[in-house]
């Protein structure tokens, strides 16, 4: 056996990747019981407080600048009293718009993507905090330029294209693949297996607690303040978020101090890590652990898929159900609150009392996602968006108990490299699914819009077959493990 490096010599080391901390520090933080779970609130808060009003700015330029029919006849989307006289205004422009913001979402969807294939490996080296700083930095310069559009489009004519411009810095910096990757990589590295789903399932529910509480501050304000103020508060709810980042969380690995700022770049594009990272997909494992990995992110990727259809649905509520910006937040409210507490409590609750597995609160998961949207495409009237709410709290846990599982299944050093590629590969699927709902949206509009909801419960019914596969090959798994340790 080699003698162990000294200090001066593990710092020298080029290639030396870091170790979590110690797990006297990692038990330390754990018992804390905070670590970026406020840094996913504040951001989550910034993102739904002026999401839904992007969606009518988005509406209503496209009608006034796009299609060019005036102010005065495009103030009807605006106007509830107008709103049951103007659904054929509707059906008028909300294919473009749906475009617009289907291309919003093509956006920061490929460019993120890409990133986290080179963040991923790059966080082990150096640490988690950079990469969520990154991602937080695009989204404050993206809400920042959005909040000058839409105070210059009270004065000019401002094509609804330049909101998909501004969101090219949130896509370059990262998005929503690099931020997800940091926020559950420092998850991981600060729990054991014992309390990994759960800790997952409270960081899940502090994301939807501030999604609740945008949307709420949201449907009170919208009326009162304009689309450019709601960002400028966006804005500064990021602030504040880095703010506490720098200040409050701690970094979860032990990254190089004597590393050169060119050299840390240069690492981001080390076709080595990026290797490394797809040997760790493709490598043969023991007990079916690698078609269990594939399986796992091929549901992360068909979930991403079915949700890619979201941006429509304020369309559809406000054709079908007339709801206007502040009553969908309203509804929206509800539904993430009940998610909210399925995060946070029915995990728990789950296991602690029925004894289910990861697999079988995915399957639960998966099952309340198929009956929700089979109830919204049947509802006929607003309170019945409610009722699937209330009915389907359990359809948002699958992301926390697909990573606990990555988690449970690799070696600690692994596992940030297969949350890159899992965010990477749910960023790219809405790509397809773009296309595939917007075509259909768009297609049966006139006579069967509730169409692409039936669609997306049966992605869910795929879904619902790859998760009883899953549930094989663990059982399998745990049975040769069982036998190993036996003999």
């Amino acid at each position: 056996m080699s003698s162990p490096k000294t200090p001066g010599a593990m710092e020298s080391d080029p290639e030396r990747t870091p170790l979590l901390k110690p797990d006297s520090l990692r038990q330390k933080r754990q018992l804390s019981g905070v670590s970026v779970e406020p840094v996913a609130l504040l951001h989550s808060f910034g993102w739904s407080l002026s999401g839904v009003m992007l969606t009518d700015q988005i509406m209503y330029q496209s009608c006034e600048v796009s299609m060019s029919l005036g102010a005065e006849v495009c103030s009807k989307l605006r106007n509830d009293s107008d709103a049951i006289n103007s659904s054929n205004l509707e059906q008028l422009v909300q294919p473009y718009a749906a475009t617009v913001s289907m291309s919003i979402v093509l956006l920061t969807s490929v460019i993120p993507a890409l990133m986290a294939l080179g963040f991923g490996p790059w966080s082990d080296r150096y640490g988690r905090k950079p990469i969520i700083a990154f991602s937080l930095v695009g989204f404050l310069i993206t809400d920042s330029l959005i909040a000058c559009l839409s105070y210059l489009s009270t004065f000019y004519s401002i094509s609804p294209w330049c909101y998909v411009l501004a969101n090219i810095p949130v896509s370059v910096l990262g998005g929503y693949a690099v931020l997800n990757l940091g926020i559950f990589s420092v998850m991981n590295d600060i729990t054991n297996e014992a309390n990994r789903t759960v800790r997952m399932g409270i960081l899940q529910g502090f994301i939807m607690c501030g999604v609740v509480g945008g949307l709420l501050v949201s449907s009170f304000l919208g009326n009162f303040l304009s689309v450019s103020t709601m960002f400028c508060i966006s804005a500064l709810a990021t602030i504040v978020s880095l703010i506490y980042l720098y200040l409050g969380t701690e970094e979860s690995v032990n990254w190089k101090t004597d590393s050169l700022e060119g050299v840390q770049c240069n690492d981001f594009f080390n076709l080595d890590l990026l290797r490394q990272m797809l040997t760790t997909l493709t490598q043969r494992r023991p007990n079916r652990e690698r078609p269990i990995m594939w399986l796992l992110m091929a549901i992360g990727a068909l979930i991403e898929f079915a949700s890619s259809g979201r941006v429509l649905f304020f369309l559809y509520t406000r054709q079908e159900f007339n709801l206007d910006a502040q009553s969908y937040s309203l509804w929206l409210s509800a539904e993430l609150s009940f998610i909210m507490l399925g995060n946070m409590f029915g995990i728990s609750f789950l296991k602690k009392i029925f004894k289910c597995s990861d697999i079988g609160l995915m399957a639960i998961s998966t099952v309340n996602h198929i009956g929700d949207f089979v109830i919204k495409g049947m509802s006929t009237a607003g309170w019945q968006l409610y009722l699937a709410s209330a009915l389907t709290p359990f359809k948002g846990i699958e992301t926390a108990t697909i990573r606990s599982i990555i988690s449970n299944i690799l070696p600690s050093e692994e596992t940030a490299k297969m949350y890159a590629l899992d965010v990477s590969i749910q960023a790219v699927t809405p790509i397809g699914a773009v296309f595939f709902f917007t075509f259909l949206y768009q297609k049966t509009l006139k006579y069967a819009p509730a169409t692409y909801l039936y669609a997306t419960a049966g992605v869910f019914g795929i879904n619902l077959v790859l998760v009883g596969f899953t549930h094989a090959l663990l059982k399998t798994r745990e049975q040769k493990m069982e036998t190993t340790v036996c003999s």
